[in-house]
């Protein structure tokens, strides 16, 4: 349940939004009576799918990038808090000593940590040239 609050939390709060508005604007004077009971279950329905399909899928993804980076594959990750590095990382578990530790790509050469949901397999492998 954790992951899940961690994965989808931005989600949640937009979707409780969503809810918000239509609940408040569902019951106003100017909307036909009965509005509220049709409008409300289909749009929490709606917003419920969408969450489960992108939870599902990023848990899928981030299970394809555990395994890349176990085969050696070169992983590349999002870097917003020290952008004198620049705006990505590379992770190569040959190099730096990155490891995977639960959801995170750690190094003890590297002070921040990674979450693997935040990361995608790079394209361009070694002995690849373009």
């Amino acid at each position: 349940m954790k992951d899940f609050i961690v994965l989808e939390g931005g989600l949640l709060i937009v979707s409780a939004f969503i809810l918000a508005v239509t609940a408040f604007t569902s019951t106003r004077s100017f909307i036909p009576k009965g509005s509220f009971k049709k409008i409300f279950p289909g749009v929490f329905l709606v917003l419920s799918i969408v969450i489960a399909l992108h939870y599902n899928q990023t848990v899928d993804r981030m299970k394809l990038i555990r395994e890349a980076f176990e085969d050696g594959k070169i992983i590349v990750c999002d870097n917003k808090g020290d952008l004198t590095l620049g705006r990505s990382i590379l992770v190569d578990k040959s190099r730096y000593g990155w490891q995977a530790k639960g959801y995170y790509f750690i190094s003890d050469e590297y002070p921040r940590i990674f979450h693997i949901s935040r990361c995608v397999v790079h394209i361009v492998q070694k002995g690849n040239s373009q």
